[in-house]
């Protein structure tokens, strides 16, 4: 056996259990798969849940850029940024906070976004994000709103409500009226703040419903990220000639908590791989000290320390290494098939509530009386999944770098003269 393969011969030996080197480091190999595939699966489906939630409040809400259009015209300046290289859509709105009251007197609060009649055509992406119950939003001809709010005020297309504007002017004062506005339409978008509390009203069916709000465009571009670049240049000379804001500032609270939570999450299931390195490093010097002859034979045939510690190093990297590529594609099958996984469990939670005698009805996990839940989004990056795969590779490197330590501090003469 020539150079170095030596080194991975007498490593593989190691690996395995003997009868003075202690436990096997494959029950530490399970543990890292374990903590890995928990990682991909917990991190796959939060991302999920907060990716969508992202995408939808950018799609129908805060848009990527949102400049004020203050005394120019809405729909023109719409016009020449929907022109602009890069941007995808230009849609004028308002925003109006509000209340609704059916006609038994049922209140409600709600946020109305006017819009163009063309709303539609100037942001397809708008109405393809909703699943329509009447009109689409290009025909509605009234209030098209959210199937919670529609429900909590116990109203369908074809019924009215009184909708209260409030008005506030130097000359005039403060002002509050009544305005009455069919419902048209009923949409889902499949997230609760929005069925809950959105509806969008044509400006033509508004009926003077929030002319004296100010008027917003909100610019929708090919890639999120470019929001900054697109800032700078609507901020500059002859462009836009109110406010301009990003959806990283506009949202920065909500964005910023999502953030934190996605990293106390990961702290908290990284910490499998805190405790799986340490039982690495138990393992792995109690195979170093039950090793400790064979080490001074080796030392004394001309094997010097470095080579002796690489071994103990390979066989942490294989665990590492081998544990989280196993717990790697058992996390990303599970994450895949995660609903299928639920209705499986569900399904047999079901039977054997029957065989016990209990209710038969079946078990859901996300129940509709408690979770606006349908299907289990997954979302998992390359970055973030390569990450989680060097975290519990790495893990178990460095526990075997710490426990070889000891290697080096060895001496063949004392170890075999006590032998």
């Amino acid at each position: 056996m020539s150079g170095r393969s030596w080194v991975r011969f007498v490593s593989g030996r190691w690996y395995r259990t003997g009868p003075d080197a202690g436990s096997s480091l494959v029950p530490a190999a399970a543990g890292i798969a374990v903590g890995v595939a928990a990682l991909v699966v917990v991190i796959g489906v939060m991302n999920g849940f907060q990716m969508g939630f992202v995408d939808a409040v950018l799609e129908l809400d805060s848009y990527h850029v949102r400049m004020e259009a203050g005394d120019a015209d809405a729909g023109a300046l719409a016009d020449r940024v929907a022109a602009m290289p890069g941007v995808r859509a230009a849609l004028p709105f308002a925003d109006l906070r509000t209340v609704a009251t059916n006609d038994r007197g049922r209140s409600e609060p709600l946020r109305i976004k006017l819009v163009p009649a063309d709303a539609a055509a100037r942001d397809p992406a708008l109405a393809e994000r909703l699943d329509f119950r009447g009109p689409a939003l290009e025909a509605a001809d009234g209030l098209v709103m959210g199937e919670l709010l529609a429900r909590a005020l116990n109203v369908g297309p074809g019924d009215k409500l009184s909708v209260l504007e409030v008005t506030a002017g130097a000359e005039a004062g403060v002002g509050a009226r009544m305005v009455r506005v069919k419902v048209a339409a009923i949409f889902h978008s499949g997230f609760y703040d929005f069925d809950s509390g959105l509806a969008f009203l044509p400006e033509g069916a508004a009926g003077g419903l929030g002319d004296s709000e100010p008027r917003i465009v909100g610019v929708k571009l090919d890639d999120r990220w470019a929001d900054a670049a697109m800032v700078e240049l609507l901020r500059g000379p002859g462009s836009a000639p109110g406010a301009v804001e990003s959806w990283r500032s506009y949202n920065r609270a909500f964005f910023g908590a999502l953030r934190m939570e996605k990293g106390i999450m990961m702290t908290l299931v990284g910490l499998i791989f805190l405790v799986v390195g340490v039982n690495i490093f138990h393992a792995m010097r109690k195979a170093v000290f039950g090793r400790m002859e064979e080490i001074a034979l080796l030392k004394a045939v001309g094997a010097d320390s470095r080579s002796i510690r690489a071994t103990f190093l390979l066989n942490g990297l294989a665990a590492g290494a081998g544990g989280a590529a196993i717990g790697m594609a058992a996390g990303l099958l599970l994450a895949v098939n995660v609903n299928g996984v639920f209705t499986l469990v569900e399904s047999a939670l079901g039977l054997l509530a029957g065989a016990l005698g209990l209710d038969g009805r079946s078990f859901e996990f996300f129940s509709p009386d408690f979770f606006y839940v349908g299907d289990v989004p997954v979302r998992l990056p390359f970055a973030e999944a390569l990450f989680i795969y060097l975290a519990g590779a790495v893990s178990a490197l460095a526990a075997a770098w710490a426990a070889s330590d000891r290697v080096s501090r060895f001496r063949p003469s004392e170890v075999l003269r006590d032998e």
